[in-house]
């Protein structure tokens, strides 16, 4: 294979005025050099910007990856072409090539093909993206938004609104917490009662419409609950902890901070939570 791929992106129209300003000397298909030429499909809801391609051919080098468009300048529409230059390859090799869907540089889609190359032929390739399972963000369809949708969107689908699929207005549906929510209310939202899902630090679990730490009521600011029990922490108290409760750590009696115990001073505590 001589140099790599050199990927060019067209839509539908213009592949026809192509077609048809071609048909009338030669085959069109001739075109263009030997070349890939990649219809690709998705749902509509998944608002791609732009796509990644590359690949390989066999015996030869890979080529790309192209982003095409360069800029995301709109949304793409299913249906939308590219054009892959392989250069000189052998006839009769076969190409792999790889697609990833784009929306606002967060890839949200792939999909994956291959097809036997043609000497000095362009070869139709067919690629369909599929929304990406899961995101590092934990939301079960990667993020997919769904237009006009009234609940929330799993893997490009409008679903309604329940604890297990959370969500309006057309946003990737969320699962509630059920340690942490009872509910997911009308907005939405993972609830306990009618107060937000229990959170860390102060509370570990969600009865009956109450956040809680353990057996006992949520804890107060500067505790942090730990394995069921209110503790004043390093990561729950700033100045400095007198047994489980968190102080401000500047005075004579009560010096310290970063969640240390507490000390006595001999002359007093300076500004910056140490004795003096």
């Amino acid at each position: 294979m001589r140099g790599s791929g050199e990927g060019t992106w067209a839509g539908w129209p213009v592949l026809v005025c192509t077609v048809l300003l071609l048909s009338a000397c030669r085959d069109p298909a001739r075109a263009s050099g030997t070349a890939l030429y990649v219809t690709t499909e998705f749902d509509p809801t998944l608002l791609l910007t732009q796509v990644r391609v590359w690949g390989s051919v066999e015996g030869g080098d890979a080529f790309g990856p192209h982003v095409l468009p360069e800029q995301p300048e709109r949304l793409l529409y299913s249906g939308e072409t590219l054009r892959v230059l392989l250069g000189d390859v052998a006839n009769g090799v076969q190409a792999k090539v790889f697609i990833e869907g784009l929306r606002n540089d967060v890839v949200v889609a792939r999909g994956e093909g291959g097809a036997q190359v043609r000497d000095g032929y362009e070869v139709e390739v067919t690629l369909q993206l599929e929304p990406i399972s899961e995101q590092p963000n934990g939301t079960p369809d990667g993020g997919t938004f769904c237009i006009g949708c009234d609940g929330c969107c799993v893997q490009g689908h409008c679903t309604g609104t329940t604890f297990n699929t959370c969500g309006t207005g057309g946003i990737a549906c969320v699962t509630c917490d059920p340690a942490r929510a009872d509910a997911c209310d009308s907005r939405g939202v993972c609830v306990c009662g009618t107060n937000p899902a229990c959170n860390e630090p102060g509370a570990d679990r969600c009865v009956n419409g109450q956040c809680r730490c353990g057996s006992g009521a949520a804890c107060a600011p500067g505790q942090e609950c730990v394995d069921g029990a209110c503790r004043c922490t390093a990561n729950s108290c700033s100045g400095c902890c007198s047994g489980n409760t968190c102080e401000a750590g500047n005075t004579q009696s009560r010096c310290g901070k970063g969640g240390e115990a507490c000390v006595q001073c001999k002359k007093g505590c300076n500004a910056d939570h140490t004795c003096r």
